[in-house]
């Protein structure tokens, strides 16, 4: 049953990828700006529009453009960039395991902060914690990330004379360096994240303690923390796993800013870079990366929370 319901979500998944592929072809061309005109402008080329929108392909039809893309997209070839004319794949190749390093962190945070502390606030209900939580939480979803970010870098150099480090350390020449490089960024991207993921552990919980079966397992005389942990968690953190399908997106697209703000070279910032510059196949190239990871994480999400609930096969 459980195959039969992945294959489902899957033919379910597969055209949701193709209209994404439309959308972000289609985006990319929204961009103001001519990326013909700025080329030329900037590198003061003497030669004719025409010539260098035929040169780059740029002079055919936009549904040609989008199936000869997607053709080669499906082999793996997501084309050259525009200004460095290097194979897109390769600059992915690169910056991807940056952006996974730094997404991963940012969802371990959020997982070890809203989890532990949604219970907390849920058992202790109307108490100081629960308040303090709850009021964090508030915080951490109005407080915007960037701000947070640029805060973290000015005001230790102000106050402190320290800043952290805005270099970016490769695995093989410091590992350790490499792997703290990404806590501070990381710890921030996941704040918000965190925060949703409280609030909703806590309205779960709260909503599964008040059921039956928990009530008997308190007349039983169970230990409150076999009563939460055993008997009422699992079915709590059903719809928190659903959710975090929604906070991988929020995280991907989150490294855009923090990336450009701790200088690390992954695919956010080349995005940023490449919208700068209208570095058409470079933004389509991300993008489709972007959202097959999400459709594909969001699948996962799926397969996982059929196996918690059994009845959703159904």
């Amino acid at each position: 049953m459980l195959r039969k319901y992945a294959f489902k979500r899957l033919l379910i998944a597969l055209p949701s990828l193709l209209l994404a592929t439309v959308i972000v072809f289609s985006l990319s061309r929204l961009i103001p700006g001519d990326v013909v005109t700025l080329m030329m402008e900037e590198n003061q080329y003497a030669k004719d529009l025409a010539e260098m929108r035929a040169k780059l392909g740029l002079d055919r039809p936009i549904y040609r453009q989008y199936l000869e893309w997607i053709g080669r997209a499906a082999t793996g070839d997501l084309g050259r960039s525009l200004y460095s004319n290097r194979p897109i794949t390769s600059e992915l190749t690169y910056r991807l395991p940056v952006s996974l390093e730094l997404g991963a962190v940012a969802l371990v945070v959020a997982v070890l902060l809203g989890v532990p502390i949604g219970i907390v606030s849920a058992v202790r209900r109307d108490t100081v914690r629960d308040y303090v939580a709850r009021s964090a939480a508030i915080m951490g979803l109005a407080v915007p990330g960037f701000w947070l970010g640029t805060l973290v870098v000015v005001l230790p150099a102000i106050y402190l004379g320290w800043s952290p480090s805005i270099q970016y350390t490769a695995f093989g020449a410091d590992p350790w360096r490499h792997f703290t490089q990404f806590l501070l960024p990381g710890f921030l991207l996941g704040v918000a994240s965190a925060a949703a993921i409280m609030r909703l552990t806590r309205t779960q919980l709260l909503e599964v303690l008040r059921q039956d079966y928990v009530r008997t397992a308190w007349a039983k005389g169970l230990r409150e923390r076999w009563v939460v942990l055993k008997h009422s968690l699992k079915n709590a953190l059903i719809p928190v796993v659903t959710i975090l399908g929604i906070q991988v997106a929020q995280i991907l697209s989150g490294t855009v800013i923090f990336e450009s703000i701790f200088g690390l070279p992954g695919m956010g910032r080349y995005l940023f870079d490449s919208i700068t510059e209208r570095d058409y196949p470079a933004i389509q190239g991300i993008n489709l990366v972007v959202v097959t990871t999400v459709v594909a994480i969001n699948l996962l999400v799926d397969l996982v929370y059929a196996w918690l609930d059994p009845r959703i096969r159904y």
